[in-house]
């Protein structure tokens, strides 16, 4: 059983986190009387629409519908789900979570994951402290330098160093109280290993001599490490990165999508570069809808991870062998999600950071912005090398191509995208397709992809919504309508069933922190229907309108089923037995719409 946020957590959350100031956190809000307008973030629009209410503790859009609270607001905003956005409203206001655990065994997970982040943490610290501070870092400051990674960017990246020694960070991490197991499951050390290929218990520091780069996950959390050699004749590997652990595996993880998710939303589109520091480069020149795979070629869950946030990505790999082969590599997962792939050809030898540091950011977009979709690349490149003369090689493409053609989920686009092949490289649409056919299978599941635009509010009858909009604000009506079991509350009308989900709620729901927890148990389009109700300009005599309202609606719905119960008795071949017992249905709802008539005078 996975272990579930306490309610009072939530609730704790909810009011210490004002919305104004979250939002507020995110873009400019400007005042507007009582409340708070932005330019809506959720659509394009010239005039603000996007309303926050500070007394309600609620936002709005009036052009798209989005709505909500506070919970409501990240979860759409940093496109998580409701956990990860208590999560981190919780770590914004400093305040403790208690989770509900479900059983030893998820204690046990939960409380090593808590300290492997606290180790990571530290870990982090202490080699930007070493980069920062100490003589021996100077070679890593003076490679950084080279690259045009000044101290400003290396603190905002909180990039570090690894001094070049076997026991330094271990002695740290156990002055830090971290136990023996712990440090040996962080990845951060290594060990020997004995004569079976078990480890001998000696432990000594996988990065050592390195620049460090922090991998976080797109929460913000540390969760490994990369390191970059800084000696051009070691015997070793380029670039070191944390093995699989509690925290980190390798395949799932974008590097910088947690500084660059919101830059991939607002642009719908992903420049995907082979390493941080071109990554670095980029964003840090202005560029900033950029991630890096933890490696060269995606993943299917890389792949998925990506689709949450964007609908097409331009690799910009190295022109060279390694890197078109890591284009080619990348395709299957990409098109898996639906994605729309191009690629960017940088000048000959370059890669992004040495173009942006040679040309500018300018050349560099204006390559991005040149980027041809896969295939046309895919062609260009043969007819540069003259393969479209050499019958041997188009058929090597063909072979290479329909697979890939075979994996573009619109039809249209798939049939034009292979008439299109058939047309540059001289074969016949029936040769073209027999090369279709065996396309890869799937290596995902793909998720649904994203929704083009936030929930939506659910119609509501107007009397529903004044007995919704009343309830919300008062207990008493509530407690009343709780005890009007004739005919339930969810057959009033449309949007009966949010009415009794109000009616019916558990928490202190006038109060905005109560309801904020009461609406993080709703949908996404019930949220929204709520947040539309208007709490501000509430009549005198609510319980007069109350009692009112929920007779007229429940004489409407008895009426509506007498009717229908009558036209039901009129049916041919109806037995006798069921005659009768739809007569006596009939002289029930009959009393039962009397019995509301009274219902004014006796209350």
């Amino acid at each position: 059983m996975v272990p579930r946020i306490a309610e009072e957590s939530i609730q704790r959350v909810a009011e210490t986190c004002d919305i104004v100031e979250v939002i507020g956190s995110y873009f400019p809000l400007k005042r507007a009387g009582t409340s708070y307008r932005a330019i809506c973030p959720f659509h394009k629009e010239k005039t603000p629409s996007f309303h926050v209410n500070p007394q309600r503790q609620t936002f709005h859009c009036f052009g798209c519908g989005a709505g909500g609270n506070v919970f409501r607001f990240v979860m759409d905003y940093e496109h998580i789900d409701f956990p990860s956005a208590v999560r981190r409203l919780a770590q914004r206001a400093g305040v403790p979570i208690v989770e509900e655990a479900g059983g030893p065994e998820d204690d046990r997970r939960a409380d090593l994951r808590k300290r492997l982040l606290g180790m990571h943490a530290d870990a982090a610290a202490w080699f930007h402290h070493h980069l920062l501070k100490t003589p021996a870092a100077q070679v890593a400051r003076d490679y950084l330098k080279s690259r045009g990674i000044n101290g400003e960017i290396a603190k905002s990246w909180q990039l570090g160093f690894a001094p070049d020694s076997w026991d330094a960070l271990l002695y740290f991490l156990k002055e830090k109280r971290y136990s023996t197991e712990e440090i040996a499951q962080s990845g951060l050390v290594s060990s020997r290993e004995d004569e079976s290929g078990e480890s001998d218990g000696h432990f000594y520091a996988r990065f050592r001599g390195r620049v460090m780069f922090p991998i976080y996950s797109d929460y913000g959390e540390v969760i490994g490490f990369s390191g970059r050699v800084l000696d051009a004749e070691a015997k070793t590997a380029k670039y070191v990165n944390s093995p699989e652990t509690p925290l980190f595996i390798k395949g799932k993880v974008l590097y910088g999508l947690h500084k660059t998710k919101r830059a991939l939303i607002e642009a719908g589109s992903a420049i995907v570069c082979e390493g941080q520091i071109d990554l670095i480069s980029a964003y840090e020149s202005g560029v900033q809808n950029v991630i890096a795979p933890q490696g060269t070629a995606f993943t299917p869950d890389q792949a998925r991870l990506l689709r949450r946030f964007v609908e097409s990505v331009t690799l910009c790999f190295d022109s060279d062998r390694a890197g078109q082969e890591a284009v080619t590599r990348s395709l299957p997962a990409l098109l898996d999600c639906g994605m729309d792939v191009r690629v960017a050809r940088l000048p000959a030898g370059e890669d992004p950071d040495s173009m942006i540091r040679k040309l500018g950011a300018g050349a560099f977009q204006t390559a991005i912005g040149g980027a041809l979709n896969y295939f046309d690349h895919a062609l260009e490149r043969m007819a540069e090398s003259g393969a479209m003369l050499d019958p041997a090689k188009i058929t090597a493409a063909a072979r290479k191509l329909g697979p890939f053609v075979a994996m573009i989920s619109d039809p249209v686009l798939r049939e034009s995208t292979a008439r299109k092949i058939c047309s540059r490289i001289g074969i016949t649409e029936a040769a073209f397709s027999s090369h279709m056919k065996n396309a890869p299978a799937s290596q995902s599941t793909p998720e649904a992809s994203p929704e083009a635009t936030v929930a939506r509010p659910r119609e509501m009858a107007e009397g529903v919504r004044m007995l919704a909009r009343l309830s919300l604000a008062s207990p008493d009506i509530r407690a009343w309508l709780k005890g009007q079991t004739t005919p339930p509350l969810r057959e009033l009308g449309e949007g009966g069933d949010i009415l009794e989900k109000i009616v019916f709620a558990s928490q202190d729901i006038e109060n905005p922190a109560s309801r904020a927890v009461f609406t993080a148990q709703l949908n996404a389009s019930e949220e929204a229907t709520i947040n539309t109700l208007d709490l501000d300009r509430l009549p005198e005599n609510p319980m007069d309108l109350v009692r009112s309202g929920w007779v007229g609606l429940a004489s409407h719905s008895l009426v509506a089923k007498r009717e229908a119960t009558k036209i039901r008795l009129r049916e041919a071949g109806l037995g006798l037995e069921d005659q009768i017992r739809l007569q006596g249905l009939i002289a029930e709802l009959s009393k039962q719409i009397l019995d509301l008539q009274s219902c004014l005078s006796d209350g």
